[in-house]
This record gives structure tokens, C-alpha cells and sequence, in this order.
């Protein structure tokens, strides 16, 4: 069929994945993005509201990542026609902005998810960033938590009064460094560190009041458990192992 025959906006759709072919200047294929998109269209097949763009030759400009997690799933290559050319597919995608945490967040305050008003409650009085928030409130440092949280899928897991607590406990080291207080491995590290069955906090912060200078950033768990103890030991009579 003609393109100028063509009715302009109009969404086509096919069982011939022959007739489509990809423009070799376009991006590689990413496996794992296939894979979030096939599980997503089996979630929710929303691919009419966002079809493969193709040129008149059927050579995929947009979509690419859809049109094969569509044929790996044996279903239809839902398509439309496009007037973007091969030399538009870089200014197209590199001007394209995906939604921030930040993005994420409102919408679902907005749609009245319950779990995303408590954690939005959370960051606006605790300056951490959301995706920190997100892991402090299940628990759980995966990339497959933030995953559900882009989805709608968050749900908080711990206790809230606990959370809070260990919170307000770690806005105590703001005055030392306000670069360690804010860091999320130094986070995580803490809450993990809470645990310990001869650890106090109290101890710790007078500590850090008598050698401030020692309190400072570091890049891995265990570095910053390696500081934690040489700052909880300075003049201890009885010094504790934490890691």
C-alpha cells in the first residue's frame, strides 16, 4: 500500500514479522530491556497506546525493543507509520526524558497509593534520596524493588515507628559530616549496625563528638564499618569487633 495513501495517525497491526527490518544506525539491542518489556506487556499489554514507528520501507525508527519482546511473546507487531527519518533517531531519543523518582512518586501520590503518601511523608521530612526511602522501608537493597516502585508495586514492609527511629538516630551525625549523614551506604550500613548485640548509639555520637575528624566519607560498607569501630573504640577499655 502506498504511504501517501495511507490514513495518517492510524495504528496497523500484523502477524508478518518478516516485513519489518531495523535501521543498523539505531541503538543496540538491549536482552534485558526486551525482558522488561515483555514482562510488562503480559502486566498490562499496552502496546496500541504506544505502537513500533515505522518508515514506509517498514524499517523500525522507533520501537525496536518492543517489536521483538511482541514477536518473542508470539503476538502482534502493532505499528504505525511515521515521518521521522533514519537521521532523526538520534535527536529523537537523546532528547526523550524518562520519569525521575521524583515523577514516579507524585503520580502515585496523586492516584491515592497509600504506601507512596507514606513514603512521600517520609522523604519530605527526612532529606534522603527516594530510592534510599524505598530500600529503608522494605528492607530489601534490590534493583527489582525499584523496579516495583517504578510500577506502582511498593508496598512498606517495615515498621514505621522503627524506621523513624533509626532515622532521627542517624540525623544525629548531620553536625560531624553532612556528606556521610546524607550517603546511602553509610545508611544501610547503619541500620544493618543497630543490630549488633553490643552496640550503642549513644556511645558512638559522643564518640564522634571527641574525634569529629575521623567521621568522615567512605565508599563501601565495609569501610565504613572499619571507621564506625576505630571512632566506637577510641579510649575503650573494651573494644567491640563490628564486622
Amino acid at each position: 500500500m502506498p504511504r501517501d495513501t495511507l490514513v495518517f495517525g492510524k495504528t496497523y497491526e500484523t502477524m508478518n514479522y518478516d516485513k519489518f527490518s531495523f535501521v543498523a544506525s539505531n541503538r543496540g539491542i538491549s536482552d534485558h530491556h526486551v525482558e522488561e518489556i515483555m514482562s510488562e506487556i503480559k502486566r498490562n499489554d499496552l502496546r496500541h497506546e504506544n505502537p513500533v514507528k515505522v518508515n514506509e520501507n517498514h524499517e523500525i525508527l522507533e520501537g525496536q525493543h518492543t517489536y521483538i519482546a511482541s514477536k518473542n511473546l508470539g503476538l502482534s507487531i502493532v505499528y504505525k507509520y511515521t515521518d521521522m527519518t533514519v537521521s532523526d533517531i538520534g535527536l529523537f531519543n537523546s532528547v526523550q526524558k524518562s520519569w525521575s523518582y521524583p515523577d514516579i512518586l507524585n503520580h502515585y501520590c496523586v492516584e491515592g497509593y497509600q504506601d507512596y503518601l507514606i513514603l512521600h511523608e517520609f522523604t519530605k521530612k527526612f532529606p534522603y534520596p527516594i530510592a534510599t526511602m524505598v530500600i529503608l522501608l522494605t528492607a530489601q537493597n534490590t534493583k527489582q524493588i525499584l523496579k516495583d516502585f517504578k510500577k506502582g508495586e511498593f508496598k512498606i514492609t517495615q515498621s514505621l515507628k522503627q524506621v523513624e527511629d533509626i532515622l532521627i538516630k542517624l540525623r544525629e551525625f548531620k553536625e560531624f559530616d553532612d556528606r556521610v549523614f546524607r550517603h546511602k551506604t553509610f545508611v544501610l550500613t547503619y541500620f544493618d549496625l543497630l543490630t549488633h548485640p553490643d552496640f550503642d548509639h549513644e556511645i558512638l555520637v559522643h564518640k564522634c563528638s571527641i574525634v569529629p575528624d575521623r567521621f568522615v566519607r567512605k565508599g563501601t560498607q565495609k569501610e565504613y564499618l572499619r571507621m564506625i569501630e576505630d571512632i566506637y573504640n577510641y579510649r575503650n577499655r573494651n573494644p567491640i569487633r563490628l564486622y
